[in-house]
Order: C-alpha cells, then structure tokens, then sequence
C-alpha cells in the first residue's frame, strides 16, 4: 500500500483513520485516550502508519490489520512501562531498607533501565530483587567479603560458564577463585550470585553503588 503513498496521502490517511486509532487504543489500554497528553495514542498513530507501509493484498482487510499492529504495539509499550515503574518501585524500597544509596535525580531513568535488564537476568536463576534483599549479609565484613568473592568469580571466564550452564554458584569454584571458604561461600551464596551478575553484565551504575556500599 505504501508505494502508492506519499508523505502528504500518508497524513491524509492517517487523518482519516484517527477515531479508528483512539478506538483501538482504547480498546487495549481500556480507558479514555487523550490525543494530547498520552503517550499510547502517538504510540497508536506511529503502529498505524508501520501498517500502512507493511501491509499487501493477501493480509486481508487493511483495517483488521491495522488494528492487529496496534494492538500488539501498545501492548508491548505497556508492558516495558509496567516493568519500568516495577524497577522504580524496587528502586525506591531498596533505598528505604538501606540497601542502596539514593541515586541523583538525573540517574533514576538510566539506572531503572539496568533494573530492568537486570531483573531479566535473575529471572534465569530464579531469584527476585526481593530475594537479593533477603539475603543480603547484615555485618559489613561479610558483606565486603561476598562483593570481593563475586567480583572474582565474574572475573573468572570457566567460573562464568559453569553458573550460567547449571544456573547456580558453583561454591567450590567460587571458593578457588576468590580465597573465601566454601563455608563462607555457601552461606552468602544468594547474594554473591546476584552482585556477580551485576559485574558480568557490567551494569556500571549497580556496580558503583556495590563498591560505595561494601
């Protein structure tokens, strides 16, 4: 279809199709979209002209199509945003049990977004943000300990391997590398896994807050 357009038919058609849009955005989001203020509905006008420049004969009708990018369009900005204020949320209760320091200002949308892509990678061994919490050692010493021992082990490349293969620390492995007894190792293992991770996907700003806070 898309061939057949240029910029000003595309903005025609676009104009034409706007309560469609708002409809179908509304549809998914389940509640009254402003053209103005929301974000969805720019994310709605933007799926609408993918489908026009996507869209062929043997799709069917244009407009089921239509509705079909949309739909899986906004649903996915949705999502990130659920994941994003989820990060926030975290963020913030982190702070408040005093397992992080406050981030600047400025920083809180680039650190929320390494939550996120962190929050995926703990998916993997089944641990939570929450967990890591849990599990964080009370004494300072310890806790020094742990960060020294994760640090080693994700600057160790087989000790890398074999915890994202079995899914799980390899205490004796991490034991070898960083000098701290198996013992010590498996007691803290939760937490040293989850700040191993933050330096094998060097998430620079986890990572600068670990060693303020260690």
């Amino acid at each position: 279809m898309a061939a057949y357009l240029n910029q000003e038919n595309m903005d025609e058609l676009i104009q034409q199709h706007i309560p469609f849009i708002i409809r179908t955005v509304s549809n998914v989001t389940g509640r009254y979209v402003s053209v103005e203020q929301d974000d969805t509905y720019s994310i709605g006008l933007s799926a609408f002209a993918e489908a026009v420049e996507r869209f062929d004969g043997e799709r069917g009708a244009f407009l089921s199509f239509a509705a079909l990018v949309i739909r899986s369009r906004v649903t996915t900005y949705l999502k990130q945003e659920s994941a994003r204020q989820s990060s926030l949320v975290s963020l913030d209760a982190m702070e408040e049990n005093g397992q992080i320091p406050p981030a600047p200002q400025s920083d809180n949308k680039d650190l929320a977004n390494e939550i996120i892509l962190y929050r995926a990678e703990l998916q993997k061994f089944g641990l939570t943000l929450e967990d890591l919490a849990d599990h964080s050692p009370k004494h300072r010493d310890t806790r020094h300990r742990a960060v020294d021992a994760a640090e080693a082990a994700s600057e160790d490349a087989d000790t890398v391997k074999v915890t994202y293969t079995k899914k799980k620390l390899p205490v004796r492995q991490v034991s070898k590398v960083s000098g701290l007894s198996e013992k010590a190792v498996k007691t803290s293992k939760v937490f040293i896994l989850g700040t191993m991770l933050v330096f094998v996907q060097k998430l620079s700003g986890l990572m600068s807050w670990i060693h303020e806070t260690r």
